[in-house]
């Protein structure tokens, strides 16, 4: 594709004036580059003038610090001035510079607090979770199994929709929701094509793979950034918080969820069908992958799913902390040739890196004494469940104009500072699962974007289960919570 759009350009350069055309071509491509380090510079400067005239004077300077690294975070992240992950780097290297440093550029003593998140336990089972979803795609295991389990849904329009959602959002609990959505439309699409754009059922089934592999990501810590920020903040906080005590409340909130969503669909896009057999095609293997997708190697990857996910769920009882789990497919998955060199570079290191930032500015907020001034000067309500679901409400409608993990990144510490600390837990653990009901805009969530990418969809069609999502999820989040944990 870039070869194709080089040449077209220089096709154009031969028809008119090479130094016009060029000239023009280059001022097309620095514009977006001369706007966004000018946001960045505004925004820096901003900051600085910020925390100079506004910030109360009764701060220390490394909670004033720590106040412009927040405020500097937040804004690049909302703004998109530079990529989400490049914050984060700014974030590590300004607390590393200046956090803790009684002179600028003088490095904290400290510095490797700020640094080691990018080696957290967090950042592992995370890893660990990628490995798993790679290794199921270049085996096509991921695809096989879709395809079976949708079968047993029968032919019926709306049950193969409810099959669609439930395997969408089985699989978003393991692998990346974008991965899945990616399979998932792969499995559909020949349908689509057979239908068209106007079939109503069509229009739900984008929607439903748009929106179970949002919220599906719910169920457990590995199903989205959110979360993996979430317990690394309950870990901070001294909470010792398994991987099943995660999905005791998340399993069942991303299943209601995933069905709400499924009877609105049913409900709003009512279809002619009576019968459809959605046939799943083989799609054909790569040449430098078909050595690998064999059956033997479906099975090594099977058993480590089962070894992997086992032991997760019962790091309670052999004592085996889960991020070292997670070695477990790192090391199977290279060792027998499933993962090569080539397929390291598909592990998303920019999620990786936005969530180790985000870990450091929780750390940043908590360390420099920030977060117990903004304690004091927080008006407490008498009731925490009204916090709690107001800051649900906030973490929702801000994670459908904005990456959800920077949104977590900001809003989960700040919201663990508006509770007793015997509410913590619970309000870490709602700000995590709220930060995974985006489904408003195409731009919500990386799900949306791919299923708006096929034009079957306006923007228009996201707003109404988006709207039912985000009305919802907060009270029902909040509701589960408190009657699960």
């Amino acid at each position: 594709m870039l070869k194709t759009r080089i040449k077209n350009r220089l096709r154009r350069f031969t028809f008119a004036d090479s130094r016009y055309a060029a000239t023009r071509y280059m001022k097309r491509v620095k514009w977006p580059v001369t706007r966004n380090l000018t946001l960045l510079f505004l925004i820096i400067l901003g900051s600085v003038a910020f925390v100079e005239f506004f910030a109360p004077a009764a701060l220390e300077p490394s909670a004033r610090h720590a106040l412009f690294i927040l405020i500097v975070a937040a804004a690049l992240w909302i703004s998109e001035a530079i990529p989400p992950f490049a914050v984060s780097f700014l974030v590590i290297g300004l607390a590393v510079f200046f956090l803790e440093s009684p002179a600028p550029l003088e490095i904290t003593e400290n510095w490797e607090t700020y640094v080691n998140t990018w080696s957290s336990p967090v950042i592992w089972i995370l890893l660990g979770g990628f490995i798993l979803a790679i290794g199921a795609q270049i085996t096509k295991f991921d695809r096989k199994f879709s395809a079976v389990v949708i079968k047993r849904f029968g032919t019926k329009p709306y049950n193969l929709l409810l099959g669609i959602m439930l395997t969408t959002g089985f699989l978003s609990m393991f692998i990346s929701n974008t991965a899945t959505t990616a399979m998932m439309l792969t499995i559909i699409m020949p349908f689509a094509k057979q239908y068209g754009k106007e079939e109503p059922i069509i229009k739900a089934m984008m929607l439903g793979v748009a929106a179970s592999a949002t919220v599906g990501g719910i169920g457990t810590v590995i199903g989205s950034s959110p979360n993996a920020i979430a317990l690394g903040i309950l870990q901070a906080s001294g909470y010792d918080f398994s991987f099943v005590d995660w999905m005791i409340p998340g399993v069942p909130t991303a299943l209601i969820l995933i069905l709400l969503s499924w009877y609105a669909l049913k409900k709003i896009y009512v279809t002619d069908i009576e019968s459809l057999d959605l046939i799943v095609e083989e799609e054909p293997t790569p040449r430098d992958l078909a050595d690998r997708n064999t059956l033997e190697n479906r099975i090594i990857v099977v058993l480590t799913f089962l070894v992997t996910i086992g032991l997760w769920m019962t790091s309670t009882v052999h004592m085996i902390p889960v991020a070292v789990v997670s070695l477990i497919p790192i090391v199977i998955f290279t060792a027998v040739g499933i993962i090569q060199a080539e397929e390291i570079k598909l592990i998303p290191w920019d999620t990786l890196i936005l969530v180790a930032g985000g870990l450091t500015l929780g750390i940043a907020i908590n360390e420099s004494g920030l977060a117990d001034y903004m304690v004091g000067l927080i008006p407490v309500l008498e009731n925490p469940y009204v916090v709690i679901l107001m800051m649900a409400i906030v973490t929702s409608l801000a994670s459908n104009v904005m990456s959800n993990t920077a949104a977590a990144s900001i809003l989960i510490p700040f919201g663990a500072l508006l509770v007793p600390p015997d509410f913590i837990l619970l309000m870490v653990v709602t700000l995590g699962f709220a930060a995974s009901t985006a489904l408003l805009l195409p731009i919500s969530t990386p799900p949306n974007a791919l299923v708006f990418s096929t034009n079957y969809l306006k923007q228009a069609d996201f707003r109404s289960v988006g709207l039912i999502i985000a009305l919802v999820s907060p009270f029902l989040i909040v509701f589960m919570l408190w009657l699960l944990i």
